[in-house]
């Protein structure tokens, strides 16, 4: 006959699950209850959305595959008890990013710079519980402790698509009854204790250019990160006091984070809060936990992150909410520095529970070594005889790590590394003057291929970037830079502004003469525009004409020396062009004006035609109107004048010379239109 636990045994047994029962409410009378109690400040202050956070200590618990994601090496400890004088303890630490110097290609795929492992213990006890036969004798106290031992291993592998991490818990679990007599239906020789093993894997996702997420901004794609966790893969089991085993349950956990950086969403006009919040971040995160048969649950969770110091000085407020288990979480930590490399994290998490007294914990944390953020990717970018491919792995990492101080040089050397349509989302994280310079030859590259609209958007995107850098104090901004910043206000049709920054130019160039000539003819400042024009012409003698800004020089003097309504000396000019520019324009000239065809002789030839009708010269200006398209019948004013030529030729030959003066007059408001 089988043999029975006293009946007051079994109601102790019970109870014990039954508070495992009431806490979790989804997993009574199942086998680990009590590695559903939870652990880690940041976790249960956060309502335990956490599988897609997991970067500290308790990410042992809650999903392996984060752990490699911790900053330092991490101790973190938790002691408190729950209901009906049951103890309930955690100890934690993880190894992050284990050893640099590691050459074996196994042992570095094990325990090197992308690797990390933990461990942890989690306890629940009960003691004193008083054993009685079935007749009410007592027979003494006897307890009751359940255990789990965690080894954790975790890698990251990082692609311009994401960092992928994974990793696996290994646990060993014991459970004990301590100190039960014998009586008539329970002998103290049966098995009293059991241990068993099971494993857990995790997986988390953070996207960079994964395709279709890319269309997303880097800037607010990079802080979101999946995670998935299946806990009891294997499953232990237990098997007391009689033939039935009762195993583990298997959970499936998925969720998804996201770090907000509050200024990232303030308007950058808005500076002074912007500079207020720094790097100031919200992370934001949900899980859906799939249990067996039970509803499926939901938890929601968010914690600020408050720094006061570089030295490690911050705050955290937490919030979070579930259908499983509480109401209402709430916690608050903080971090102080104790040494340069050492740090004391304290915990406070409140839990409300529908049907138990309210559950207070506190947490003590410590994180000690070398920080493995954005400083340490930097320095392992720049080690010697590593490849290209593991340097822009590690300015990748650096990326994810935004904000932080290196971002911008990361982008740069990534910028000589990656595809170009990768570096053009990461100067967009980067910001400043390295995405100002990107967005301008963005800007240029439009024009060259006479897509406008697109050239002026780019081009006020990049006013956006060089606008507060312009603004600082000492205005840091070079020559070049200045110029860059100047032609994208022109290709943006703000003249105004671009007189004005091109004016802060200290050394005057064939460039910043051209670009200013441009400005104000368009201004309508004729007698600016002429000493600009002829003051880059001065300057060939100075320095080379890489871009035909002498030839576009000429050009412009000659139009706004028409436009001001001085014939002779606009021929003059014009003719020089024709005489000493008959080639093909540079192929990157700057765009203003647009020349279709890349010569500029047509537009020459057919200007001086129409000054000599406006000096009344009619006879000749026809003639050499019609020069245009004998000597440039392929060119866009030789096309323009074939089309015409009939008409041309019936005035000259009636001498129609009103309507001449009138056509005339329309030539040249469409030339100074386009």
């Amino acid at each position: 006959m089988k043999n029975r636990i006293p009946r007051c045994i079994f109601w102790w047994i019970t109870l014990f699950c039954l508070s495992a029962s009431l806490w979790s409410q989804d997993g009574a009378g199942q086998a680990g209850a009590f590695l559903r109690y939870g652990i880690g400040g940041r976790a249960l202050g956060m309502g335990r959305a956490f599988v897609g956070v997991a970067d500290d200590a308790s990410g042992v618990y809650w999903n392996p595959a984060g752990i490699v994601g911790t900053k330092r090496f991490e101790l973190a400890s938790m002691y408190t008890n729950l209901y009906f004088d049951s103890e309930y303890a955690y100890f934690g630490l993880v190894i992050p990013r284990i050893s640099d110097e590691v050459k074996d290609k196994v042992a570095r795929y094990f325990i090197g710079p992308s690797s990390a492992i933990g461990f942890g213990w989690v306890g629940l006890s009960m003691a004193d519980l008083q054993q009685t036969t079935h007749t009410g004798v007592v027979l003494g106290d006897f307890g009751i402790s359940e255990n789990a031992f965690l080894a954790a291993w975790s890698r990251e592998e990082i692609g311009t698509w994401g960092i992928l991490r994974y990793g696996v818990n290994f646990k060993f679990v014991t459970q004990n009854f301590s100190g039960l007599q014998s009586s008539a239906t329970y002998h103290s020789n049966q098995v009293n204790r059991d241990w068993s093993g099971g494993m857990d894997v995790g997986f988390t996702f953070r996207p960079i250019n994964a395709p279709l997420f890319n269309i997303i901004s880097i800037r607010y794609l990079i802080p979101f990160q999946f995670g998935f966790v299946l806990q009891n893969l294997i499953q232990p089991t237990w098997n007391l006091m009689d033939a039935h085993v009762d195993r583990f349950p298997r959970v499936f956990r998925w969720g998804v984070s996201y770090r907000m950086i509050i200024k990232d969403f303030i308007p950058s006009s808005w500076g002074a809060i912007r500079n207020f919040f720094g790097r100031s971040s919200i992370l934001t995160a949900y899980d859906q936990e799939i249990y067996q048969r039970n509803d499926h649950g939901h938890y929601v969770g968010f914690e600020g992150y408050f720094p006061f110091s570089q030295s490690g000085l911050a705050l955290f407020p937490r919030v979070g909410l579930n259908n499983r288990t509480e109401g209402t979480s709430l916690g608050l930590g903080f971090t102080l520095p104790f040494t340069k490399e050492a740090l004391i994290r304290i915990d406070y998490a409140y839990n409300d529970h529908p049907y138990l007294p309210d559950d207070n914990r506190l947490f003590l944390t410590i994180q000690m070594g070398e920080e493995k953020g954005s400083g340490y990717f930097k320095r392992m970018s720049e080690r010697e005889g590593i490849s290209s491919h593991e340097v822009r792995n590690y300015l990748l990492r650096i990326l994810t790590e935004y904000p932080n101080d290196y971002v911008s040089d990361a982008v740069e050397q990534l910028a000589l590394l990656d595809d170009s349509s990768h570096v053009r989302r990461y100067y967009e994280l980067s910001g400043g003057l390295g995405r100002a310079t990107w967005l301008f030859n963005e800007a240029k590259d439009f024009l060259k291929q006479g897509e406008t609209g697109k050239a002026k958007s780019r081009a006020e995107k990049a006013i956006e970037e060089y606008k507060p850098i312009f603004l600082e104090p000492e205005n840091p901004l070079n020559d070049g830079e200045l110029l860059d910043y100047g032609e994208s206000l022109i290709i943006a049709n703000r003249m105004e502004e671009a007189i004005m920054i091109l004016r802060e130019v200290e050394e005057p160039s064939l460039r910043s003469y051209y670009l200013l000539g441009v400005s104000m003819k368009a201004m309508k400042d004729w007698d600016g525009a002429i000493e600009m024009f002829q003051n880059g012409i001065k300057r060939y003698e100075m320095e080379q004409d890489l871009n035909s800004m002498v030839c576009l020089s000429f050009l412009g003097l000659g139009e706004t020396l028409l436009l001001k309504g001085e014939y002779r000396s606009a021929i003059t000019t014009l003719d020089i062009l024709l005489k000493n520019y008959s080639k093909r324009l540079d192929l990157n000239y700057p765009r203003y004006p647009i020349l279709e065809d890349g010569f500029v002789v047509d537009e020459a030839q057919f200007l001086i035609g129409l000054c000599r009708i406006m000096l009344r010269e009619f006879s000749d200006g026809v003639e050499a109107v019609m020069k245009t398209e004998r000597y440039y019948p392929k060119l866009e004013y030789g096309q323009f004048v074939t089309e015409r030529s009939n008409e041309l030729m019936e005035i000259l030959i009636t001498a129609n010379w009103n309507r001449l003066d009138l056509l005339a007059k329309q030539y040249l408001q469409r030339y100074f239109s386009e």
